[in-house]
């Protein structure tokens, strides 16, 4: 049975292990990427709506969910971290941030 708290950390893994927790979170956000052309916008007068096909859509959903299943999974055997049962699920999740956003780590803790 596996903790909250990695087992392992990532320093420990070999480079193939951390090859491989890198390509599942690079495909969780090319996923996730691919499922927001589905989410809804605000609607202003004189913009065309977007219409989406349901198979696309649960395509696009189920590749999201695989991906997150793959990562948590891979997490759990590699560094022995089990998905907290509050953790929503990525496709819930509408605000992203990447480690590529620039500047939101620097923000003085006045701001936050």
């Amino acid at each position: 049975m596996s903790s909250a708290l990695p087992a392992r950390s990532e320093a420990d893994l070999s480079t193939g292990e951390r090859q491989a927790l890198q390509d599942a979170h690079r495909e969780l956000r090319a996923a996730v990427e691919a499922y927001e052309a589905f989410l809804g916008k605000e609607l202003r007068p004189g913009t065309p709506v977007t219409v989406v096909r349901a198979e696309d859509l649960q395509i696009a959903q189920e590749r999201v969910e695989n991906a997150e299943r793959g990562l948590w999974d891979l997490r759990e055997r590699l560094l022995g971290w089990a998905r907290p049962p509050w953790a929503p699920p990525a496709t819930l999740v509408s605000d992203w941030i990447l480690e590529e956003d620039p500047g939101y780590d620097d923000q003085s803790e006045r701001h936050r």
